[in-house]
């Protein structure tokens, strides 16, 4: 039988909505990204995802829903230190920080788009990134604050070490090498792996809390 006479398969109504949706998210996240929340329109980001503006209301009521949308959409791998919560009292302090540091890493170089979306977004207007903060940043947050609060409570981290301030000077670290890797460009930095910079950041910052 020749590919000519094969039946050929028909998206049904949902994958062709399933499809749409998403074509809508990346296209506002590109958009998003540019403009900021404030500054796209929804026709922008329909003529980005090549549908209408009324073909796109029929899946999203307004721009800050899909703003919504697309923040739930990358939430689930960060949502994921939830589950790792139980086993850090099994965990070396080193290798619950580099599953910690190395997954935030690698989740916001999978699509810088977004993290250009919403650090302009958290600048220009915080309460529409509030659904950002409470996904995506708290938990990794959380994570760090109780794998110290564990490590203090059993001894291992020197005296007088302040738990928020620990936890904010650790994320504090990751954050200033992202912003000079890649925004600044620092040429220091260029030719350093991710997995290298996680490693060493992490040897510094435990080299300072830990006991002797």
């Amino acid at each position: 039988m020749d590919n000519e006479d094969l039946p050929v398969e028909e998206e049904s109504s949902e994958e062709i909505a399933l499809s749409t949706r998403e074509k809508i998210m990346n296209a506002a996240l590109e958009v998003f990204a540019d403009k900021g929340l404030h500054g796209a329109t929804v026709v922008e980001i329909a003529n980005a995802a090549g549908i209408t503006g009324g073909a796109l209301y029929r899946y999203f009521d307004s721009k800050e829903e899909i703003f919504q949308a697309v923040v739930d959409a990358h939430s689930a791998t960060i949502q994921a230190l939830n589950f790792a919560r139980d086993l850090i009292p099994e965990l070396e302090p080193r290798t619950a920080l580099k599953f910690l540091a190395r997954g935030m890493f690698f989740f916001i170089y999978s699509d810088w788009d977004f993290l250009r979306m919403v650090i302009g977004e958290s600048v220009k207007n915080p309460e529409a990134a509030q659904p950002f903060v409470e996904k995506l940043v708290n938990p990794g947050l959380d994570f760090v604050r109780d794998c110290i609060v564990f490590w203090k409570e059993n001894g291992i981290l020197k005296e007088g070490i302040d738990t928020n301030i620990a936890t904010m000077s650790f994320l504090g670290t990751l954050g200033y090498m992202l912003v000079q890797k890649d925004i600044f460009e620092d040429p220091d930095l260029e030719d350093m792996e991710i997995p290298e910079m996680v490693d060493q950041a992490i040897d510094i910052f435990l080299d300072g809390i830990l006991k002797e």
